[in-house]
């Protein structure tokens, strides 16, 4: 038997409109970055073994050198004054520079000493032979005064009297009073007459009859 066609509509089945639920997405929690991220280790440099000098250090001051220091007049380098003082710059590390200043200031400040000190003696002296020269006036009178004067060239050659003089030492009344004894003495040295043929006036022969030198 044929199958019989099937003409019967075929009811269409409502499809349910089901709502659908939203489903809540699950918030998968990120990790949070840590604030401060260390930062990767950087190599360090080998610290350097005992005896090897660092690449950085300073190299070692070479000495100075005080051969051309200017040495003030009349000193020389082998001086012990001035070895002296190289010794002291180097100890205490002065450059050359300094050293020359302090040279220079040394030298001025001595000479200044030194013309003080003379200048000092000087007035000192100037003041000794003027108080020679009083005193010599009040014990000698003008004739005194130019025998010893006298007696002073005859006793010393002229470039001594000049040194003596220039000195001060002729206004001392010492020297005044040698020089008035020694132009006493020779006013009062008397001379033998040349006539060896008389004594007193008299014939030597009278005088010594028997002597075998009479003819």
């Amino acid at each position: 038997m044929a199958d019989e066609p099937n003409d019967a509509p075929v009811a269409d089945t409502p499809k349910a409109d089901a709502p659908v639920a939203d489903t809540p997405k699950a918030d998968t929690p990120k990790a949070d970055a840590p604030a401060d991220t260390p930062a990767a280790d950087t190599p360090k440099a080998d610290a350097p073994k005992d005896g090897d000098a660092p690449k950085d250090a300073p190299k070692a001051d070479a000495p100075a050198d005080y051969t051309t220091l200017k040495l003030p007049e009349g000193y020389k380098a082998d001086d012990p004054v001035f070895a002296d003082a190289v010794k002291l710059f180097e100890g205490e590390k002065i450059s050359p520079a300094q050293a020359q200043k302090l040279l220079d200031f040394t030298v001025e400040r001595d000479k200044a000493m030194v013309k003080a000190v003379q200048d000092q003696s000087a007035a000192q002296w100037a003041k000794q032979t003027d108080e020679w020269k009083t005193t010599a006036a009040k014990e000698f009178d003008e004739a005194a005064l130019g025998d010893a004067k006298t007696a002073l060239a005859q006793v010393f050659d002229k470039e001594t009297v000049t040194y003596l003089e220039s000195m001060g030492f002729t206004n001392h009344p010492g020297l005044i009073r040698g020089m008035v004894k020694v132009s006493k003495a020779i006013k009062d040295d008397t001379w033998v007459s040349g006539n060896a043929g008389q004594v007193n006036g008299s014939d030597a022969r009278k005088a010594f009859p028997n002597s075998n030198m009479n003819p």
